[in-house]
C-alpha cells in the first residue's frame, strides 16, 4: 500500500486528484499538504484563509499539513521549510506527494527535482489528461466549488464569487485554459463525492491584489 500526501490548494484540481485516488486499492491518502502565509494567513495567489482549508479537511477527515511561509519567500526557503515537513513525513513512512498538475512541463520539472533532493517521488494523476474533460468530470460528478481568484488580463473581475460549473466553463473565452492551469482562475471546492459533510461556505466581497492585476472573492460562513 503506497501511502501518500496530497498537495492541497483547496481548488478542484487538488480535489478531482484525490477523487481520482479515493479510487486506487493500491494507494492510501495518509494526509493534505498546504502552504500559507505567515502575514496574511492565506494561501498564496488563491487568497484563501486558512481557517477554510483546515475545515476542508475536517470535511473530507484527513489530517492537514500546513507549511507557514514568511512574505516573499524565495525559493530557497521554501525548499527548506518543505524538505523540514517532507522529512517529518518520511519518518512516518510517507515518500510519496500527489500533485494535481496537468501538463506544465516546468512546473512538474521543478516538483520531481525538489522531491528528489528530499527523497521523496512525486504521483501526478491527472497528468495530461484533456483539460476540458477533467472539468466537465468534476462537474458532472457532483463536486461544488467557488472560483475566489481570477486574473483580471484574462477574465472579467465579476467571475470571482461565481460557482465553477457549466455556465462558468461555457463563459470561458477560448484563450483561458478550462480547468485555469496557467493561473487564469482559483477555485476552492465545499462540497462533492469525497465530502463527509460540506463546507458551508458562499462568496462575500471583492478585494483585489498585486495592484490590481487579480480579483478574489472573500470566502465568510453561511
Amino acid at each position: 500500500m503506497n501511502k501518500v500526501i496530497v498537495s492541497w490548494s483547496g481548488g478542484k484540481d487538488s480535489a478531482f486528484a484525490l477523487y481520482v485516488l479515493s479510487k486506487q486499492k493500491d494507494v492510501q491518502v495518509s494526509g493534505l499538504l498546504s502552504t500559507t502565509s505567515e502575514k496574511s494567513g492565506r494561501l498564496p495567489m488563491h487568497e484563501v484563509k486558512r481557517e477554510w482549508i483546515h475545515k476542508q479537511a475536517e470535511a473530507l477527515g484527513l489530517p492537514l499539513y500546513e507549511v507557514k511561509l514568511p512574505e516573499q519567500a524565495d525559493n530557497a526557503v521554501y525548499e527548506q521549510r518543505m524538505k523540514e515537513q517532507f522529512d517529518t513525513f518520511k519518518a512516518d513512512g510517507m515518500t510519496t506527494i500527489v500533485h494535481a498538475d496537468l501538463y506544465l512541463e516546468d512546473i512538474r520539472q521543478y516538483r520531481d527535482k525538489n522531491l528528489a533532493q528530499a527523497g521523496m517521488t512525486g504521483l501526478y494523476p491527472l497528468w495530461k489528461r484533456d483539460t476540458l474533460e477533467v472539468a466537465k468530470e468534476f462537474v458532472d460528478g457532483g463536486f461544488q466549488a467557488i472560483v475566489t481568484t481570477v486574473d483580471k488580463e484574462k477574465l472579467p473581475k465579476e467571475m470571482a464569487g461565481q460557482l465553477f460549473d457549466e455556465s462558468f466553463l461555457e463563459a470561458l473565452p477560448d484563450t483561458v485554459d478550462p480547468c485555469g492551469e496557467r493561473g487564469e482562475f482559483h477555485t476552492f471546492v465545499f462540497d462533492g463525492p469525497i465530502f463527509h459533510t460540506p463546507v458551508r461556505v458562499k462568496a462575500g466581497q471583492r478585494f483585489e491584489t498585486f495592484g490590481g492585476q487579480f480579483a478574489h472573492a472573500e470566502l465568510a460562513a453561511w
